[in-house]
């Protein structure tokens, strides 16, 4: 078989619904997680890593603002070398067949303040040992081709939820059920691969 490279138009955009958001879960989640459940249970988890198909506002704006310097009665703009804090991002999805999506964010977030108790790690689940790094975790978010291949990745480092937004039912729209979270993190990288 010939592997024939499909010549592409400079013209060609990227598309809005070629985006792949991937979340491991942190350790805190990786003591929930049951692998091998033969069916669903309350506090368990059945996943490493989920898979989002998503739409929304989900690259960060990137600054490194000017800060202004004062020499000969003028005023010049010089790089302030500093990234502020980037805003959170909220991540609309698809909620899937089994609620596997939105448990998984749910339970996430009942670590950080449990339901019931209302404090961390109520169930203690990670022995104590309350450190950011228990419950934070790598998301990537890969940008897709035409062809579904990835061809840039995003890295948000040190994320975890901060809000898991409700569920809107209608007998009446028989379409897809959609939901959103949204999520905090430390760093944002990017990788063209």
């Amino acid at each position: 078989m010939i592997k024939q490279e499909v010549l592409q138009s400079q013209l060609n955009k990227s598309r809005k619904d070629k985006f792949l958001l991937i979340l491991t879960l942190p350790p805190a989640l990786k003591e929930v997680n049951k692998t091998g459940m033969t069916e669903r249970q309350i506090n368990a988890l059945s996943v490493d890593t989920l898979q989002f198909s998503i739409y929304g506002d989900i690259l960060p704006k990137v600054e490194i603002p000017a800060v202004v310097a004062t020499y000969a009665n003028q005023s010049y703009k010089l790089s302030s070398y500093t990234r502020p804090p980037y805003e959170d991002i909220t991540v609309n999805f698809t909620i899937d067949n089994k609620f596997n999506n939105y448990w998984v964010i749910y339970k996430w977030l009942d670590v950080l303040n449990d339901d019931k108790r209302s404090y961390h790690d109520a169930k203690n689940i990670t022995d104590g040992k309350i450190q950011p790094l228990n419950y934070q975790a790598n998301f990537t978010l890969l940008g897709l081709d035409e062809f579904d291949t990835p061809i840039i990745k995003f890295i948000y480092t040190q994320a975890f939820p901060v809000s898991l937004d409700g569920v809107n039912y209608s007998y009446r729209d028989a379409g897809e059920i959609e939901s959103s979270f949204t999520f905090a993190f430390s760093q944002f990288l990017a990788e063209p691969l």
